[in-house]
């Protein structure tokens, strides 16, 4: 899998307008010591100049689909991901170091001071975007971790080792269930495996207690919003909240390595 690194210089650049150079890497989250430098691939101008439509093509030319960067707006956030990109933003520091960090489930630690945008203007862009990212929210296939195969049964506050999950498309209200028990047998690398069986079901949104660093970092590969904190309520009454817009999407895991709280 390839992820691709918005730089200038060796450098993450510090807004995404700024790039002047792509970098993409590959890597491994069962193996984080396997992070290797692909391509490097020179731009004919920044970003700003170049476009985000010609971006997104470069990125799907590469086969990479996730876009570590600088500063960026919620519009273009949203632009991009309309171009299959997953935009993980708000990223700074030596490239190399960045995407060992993304492997290795600390990528939390290169965010940026304040991680909001610059000043007021920008938390202001992104007030008025949130409507929408709410009525994405909205949409489509979600899963949600459970103790049983129904909307009755409790949400399971853990992630790798939860009992299943119940997918809900929220177009159709289709319930169907994804048993995890292979998972739960595992010694290592359950959040993964998880991860594999979430993203297969098709959905793009899942909810959860606790999720663990490189459970995180599987789902976002696999282009999957991750909202956690959820717990001590049935799935149909995630479900009813999500609907509401009453969640928010995570940025960072919230547990410890091995799906232990944080």
């Amino acid at each position: 899998m390839l992820i691709c690194l918005a730089c200038y210089g060796d450098r993450v650049a510090t807004l995404l307008e700024s790039a002047t150079q792509l970098r993409f890497y590959t890597g491994d989250a069962c193996d984080p010591g396997r992070v290797e430098l692909s391509t490097t691939l020179a731009l004919p101008g920044p970003v700003g100049l170049l476009g985000l439509s010609a971006l997104s093509g470069l990125m799907v030319e590469a086969e990479a689909i996730i876009l570590l960067c600088g500063g960026v707006s919620c519009c273009t956030q949203e632009v991009l991901r309309g171009g299959g990109v997953h935009v993980v933003p708000w990223i700074g520091g030596a490239a190399d170091d960045v995407a060992q960090a993304w492997w290795s489930g600390t990528i939390q630690n290169f965010k940026m001071p304040g991680c909001t945008g610059a000043g007021n203007g920008a938390r202001r862009r992104c007030g008025r975007n949130r409507n929408k990212e709410r009525k994405l929210m909205q949409q489509g296939i979600i899963a949600i971790t459970s103790e049983g195969p129904g909307l009755d049964s409790m949400v399971d506050p853990r992630f790798g080792r939860a009992a299943g999950f119940v997918i809900v498309d929220l177009g159709t209200n289709a319930v169907s269930y994804v048993d995890n028990g292979g998972s739960q047998a595992m010694a290592q690398g359950a959040g993964i495996q998880a991860a594999e069986n979430v993203a297969h079901a098709g959905a793009k949104h899942l909810l959860s207690g606790f999720v663990g660093p490189k459970a995180f970092q599987a789902l976002s590969a696999g282009g999957i919003a991750v909202v956690q904190d959820v717990e001590g309520m049935s799935v149909g009454q995630a479900v009813e909240k999500f609907r509401r817009g009453e969640f928010t999407v995570a940025a960072a895991p919230n547990a410890q390595a091995g799906g232990n709280k944080g």
